[in-house]
This record gives C-alpha cells, sequence and structure tokens, in this order.
C-alpha cells in the first residue's frame, strides 16, 4: 500500500548507471512539505546530514533525483522529513516575556501619564489575570485598569531582518477595552533612527477576548532587510471605563 494510510517510509532508492544519478521515492501525502537530506558516513561519529531539496508533494508518492553525485562516490545515504505543518520556519525573534524586559522600551506620550505599558501578572477589573498560557509574565495598559485620555508606546529590542525575504509577527493578544473609543496599532521602525518604515497595522480593539488570541501581521516590505523595532501603540477616549486595555505575549517574528 502506498499513499497517505501507508507508513511514512522511503519505498525506493535506485542508482541510474547511465546518468550516475539516484532516485529517492517515499510515500506522501499531497500537499505536504518534505525535506530531503544526504549524508556519506553513517558510521563514524556523529552524523553530519547536508540539505538535497525541499519539496511539496503533490501525489501519494513522491520521486526526486539526485544529479550531483561526486565522481568516484561508493556511498550515499538519504533520508526523508515530513513537516506536516508546512515548512519550518526560521525564527528571527521570539521573547515570551518570563526573563524580564531586557532591550524593551515604553514611552508615554501625553500629559495626563494615566497609563503605562507595565510588565507583570495583568490584574485588571476585567480581561485576563495570567499571562499567555497562564504565565506569570505579560505587557499590559498598566497592570490594573487604563486611564482615559492616554497615547503610549511599547518598544521591542532591535531584530535583524537583514537577511530575512518575508517575515510574519505573531504574539497573544487579549483586547478588553470600552469597544469603540480606544483603539491601538503596530508600526516598524528601523533600530538606528526609529523612522517608520512602511504603514501601520491596526489592531481591531472592538473585539472583547474571553482568552488570549493569536494576532499575525506581514512584517512590511520596507522593514525587510533592516534591524527593526517593533512598536505596539495604545491610544484611550477621554471616557472612564474600568477595563484592562491590551494585554500582549508571546511575541515572535518568523521568516
Amino acid at each position: 500500500v502506498v499513499g497517505p494510510s501507508a507508513p511514512f517510509q522511503i519505498t525506493r532508492v535506485r542508482y541510474n548507471t547511465a546518468s550516475d544519478t539516484v532516485d529517492i521515492t517515499w510515500n506522501s501525502v499531497p500537499g505536504r512539505f518534505y525535506t530531503v537530506e544526504w549524508s556519506v558516513d553513517m558510521k563514524s561519529g556523529p552524523v553530519v546530514w547536508s540539505e538535497f531539496i525541499d519539496i511539496t508533494a503533490t501525489g501519494t508518492s513522491t520521486t526526486v533525483t539526485d544529479i550531483d553525485i561526486p565522481p568516484g562516490t561508493r556511498m550515499r545515504y538519504y533520508r526523508v522529513l515530513e513537516w506536516s505543518d508546512g515548512p519550518p520556519r526560521v525564527i528571527l525573534f521570539s521573547d515570551d516575556l518570563e526573563s524580564g524586559a531586557p532591550g524593551w522600551t515604553t514611552l508615554v506620550n501625553d500629559a495626563l501619564e494615566n497609563t503605562r505599558w507595565e510588565l507583570g501578572t495583568p490584574g485588571g477589573s476585567t480581561g485576563p489575570l495570567t499571562g499567555a498560557d497562564g504565565s506569570a509574565s505579560a505587557w499590559s495598559t498598566n497592570i490594573g485598569d487604563y486611564g482615559s485620555g492616554s497615547n503610549i508606546s511599547l518598544r521591542s529590542p532591535a531584530v535583524d531582518l537583514s537577511a530575512a525575504g518575508s517575515a510574519e509577527l505573531t504574539f497573544s493578544a487579549f483586547r478588553d477595552a470600552d469597544g469603540f473609543g480606544d483603539t491601538a496599532v503596530v508600526r516598524f521602525r528601523r533600530a538606528s533612527d526609529l523612522v517608520q518604515l512602511g504603514a501601520e497595522t491596526a489592531i481591531d480593539m472592538s473585539v472583547f477576548d474571553d482568552d488570549y488570541e493569536s494576532v499575525s501581521i506581514p512584517v512590511v516590505p520596507e522593514a525587510i532587510g533592516e534591524n527593526v523595532v517593533i512598536e505596539w501603540n495604545f491610544v484611550s477616549d477621554a471616557s472612564a471605563d474600568a477595563f484592562s486595555g491590551l494585554t500582549i505575549d508571546n511575541i515572535e517574528i518568523a521568516e
């Protein structure tokens, strides 16, 4: 049996003497991503694997051909890796906020100073009482309830996107504001001079979350190739509300 119901395995490795190439065949799942790797030695010391090809399967059996066999090669080993959730992502930045806030900065952009970005265990009248997944720490618009007439910014440590072709920002968010007058956005700024790169992205603050939700935002093209900081900006209106505002945790940028 070959196909999704069969165990994932290499089903054939065939050497073509005329062309000095090797065909590697395995049973695959259509649409799933695979990486093929090779090694020249599996006996002496730790095995060193080199990537040969990445491929998305289109059928229940997939074959690739290794045409780059050095002359005189007597032995070559292959393995196939299956990625059920797509190709593995390169993590460019990750912070679960459980080790303090090295490199993070906060700003108050209003005269009232009713609200600040604070790191710790949330404790507003409503909203979360822990970080994401029950953790002890998250960034909150005040540890308690946020104040009125506020305009505050939170900036991440610098993230190097110089080698990235594209990237996506993800973070856990708990939105608990008045539902109409309070706003929040994400911006990307160049780390060297804090100039904003590309357009800002709004966070929908009309939503009332009952748990942390994952928010994904593509990194703007203008930020790719740069050293950047991520900025979350929260603005509250003049009304006095007993809500926790915006809380974020588990920040990650992946290519």
